[in-house]
């Protein structure tokens, strides 16, 4: 413990206001022990780095019986993250990432420790062992420089539980209203085709967030009427199209732009085409005015990506650059995983949701440390094999080679005469 780095312990005491005393003890010793990975098959095991007087039983007891809001410490963890990222002000516009960690499929597995709570309802036709449990995940996407290059980051900062009752995007609605995101700016949510869907527009649009969404290519868009002066009730919508037919049926309506973008590992000229169209049945009586952008890569056997956005002030070509760095939640997933995901074995259903929000604020560390947000000395490991110092997973490797823990307590030694 003496051997932990004091940036390290300054971004951990950031998180003692949501605890009491003597409950922030037992989180300290927890997150040391996810950090150096003794706490990834079992939480107890953290109880190593403590005190001989400690009482690993606590280290339970912070899953099942002290008081925490997930909700604050969802927005600690927002709050955390921004004043390392931005620390002079924050920039226009804000972009975070919302997936999960498993589709629903035959062959997924459960989340650890589910089923000791989670029971399902008898529906006729459906197997007895419900699959598909997951974690909805949210990160905020951000662009780091290394060397002259900028490329795209992410860090996790909130996850809730889907079993089977609210679907994918409710709980990224619930998830954005958790963040407690900063109002003063722009926020832009970019999701994948799954969970793109009218109740998500409806619901971000209610907190006045926007998203950046990839659409399936038989979605029906409409353009805006033309009014006429003959009386009656004025139109709401006017022309449809699938959007896999505009380029062919209205290519006077589309704005063509051309950009580099990195397609199958090397960079090549694309074509963007977008166009402002009209959305129905996401409000009741009126239109969701938004902008659909196609994306082609031409020389290339591909077909067309589509992307939907309300967010009409932000440029085709950057909305394109900003869903380009979606799958950095993906990289975020493997990170949180090998931190210990899946291994947690509570039977609480409190502790099986907490568990990936102390994940998430280890995880941002990690992150934070690897992109340079948070410089702190590390020595170097000077493999061979992996030329990468700066990598979540080397990140870790070269903390637990500064640490080096002593996970036995050495006895003392009485001198004894004969």
């Amino acid at each position: 413990m003496e051997s932990l780095p004091p940036e390290i312990i300054s971004y951990i005491v950031k998180f003692s206001g949501l605890f009491r005393s003597e409950v922030f003890v037992s989180f300290f010793y927890l997150f040391f022990g996810i950090l150096l990975g003794e706490a990834k098959h079992g939480t107890v095991r953290a109880a190593v780095f403590a005190p001989a007087d400690y009482q690993p039983q606590r280290l339970s007891d912070l899953f099942c019986l002290h008081k925490l809001s997930h909700q604050a410490f969802m927005a600690k963890l927002v709050a955390v993250a921004l004043s390392y990222i931005y620390p002079s002000e924050l920039p226009e516009r804000l972009f975070w990432i919302a997936d999960s960690t498993q589709t629903e499929k035959p062959h997924s597995h459960k989340v650890a420790s589910l089923g000791w709570f989670h029971r399902t309802k008898k529906v006729a036709g459906r197997a007895k062992n419900l699959k598909g449990h997951c974690y909805v995940f949210a990160a905020h996407l951000y662009q780091q420089t290394s060397g002259k290059a900028k490329s795209w980051a992410s860090v996790l900062v909130g996850a809730l539980l889907y079993v089977k009752g609210r679907t994918i995007p409710e709980l990224t609605v619930e998830l954005a209203k958790h963040l407690r995101l900063p109002e003063a700016v722009k926020n832009c949510w970019i999701v994948d085709r799954g969970i793109l869907c009218r109740g998500l527009l409806r619901g971000l649009g209610e907190l006045k967030q926007f998203v950046i969404g990839r659409a399936r290519r038989n979605q029906v868009v409409y353009f805006a009427p033309e009014q006429t002066k003959t009386g009656g009730r004025a139109r709401i919508y006017g022309e449809k199209c699938r959007v896999d037919e505009l380029r062919q049926r209205f290519p006077d309506r589309l704005r063509q732009q051309e950009m580099k973008l990195t397609v199958w590992g090397q960079p090549r000229k694309v074509e963007v085409y977008s166009a402002e169209i009209l959305l129905r049945g996401v409000w009741r009586g009126r239109a969701q005015v938004a902008r659909i952008i196609i994306i082609v890569v031409p020389g290339l056997p591909l077909e067309p990506w589509y992307l939907l956005t309300t967010d009409l002030e932000l440029d085709p070509c950057q909305a394109v650059k900003a869903y380009d760095g979606r799958y950095q939640i993906e990289v975020n997933m493997d990170e949180v995983k090998e931190l210990g995901l899946g291994h947690y074995q509570g039977r609480s259903g409190q502790g099986v949701r907490r568990w990936p929000l102390f994940l998430c604020a280890v995880q941002m560390l990690l992150k934070l440390m690897a992109t340079g947000m948070l410089p702190v000395e590390l020595p170097t490991l000077n493999w061979s094999w992996y030329k990468r110092e700066d990598t979540v997973g080397q990140v870790r490797r070269r903390l637990i080679d500064l640490c080096r823990p002593r996970l036995s307590r050495a006895k003392e030694v009485t001198a004894t005469s004969k």
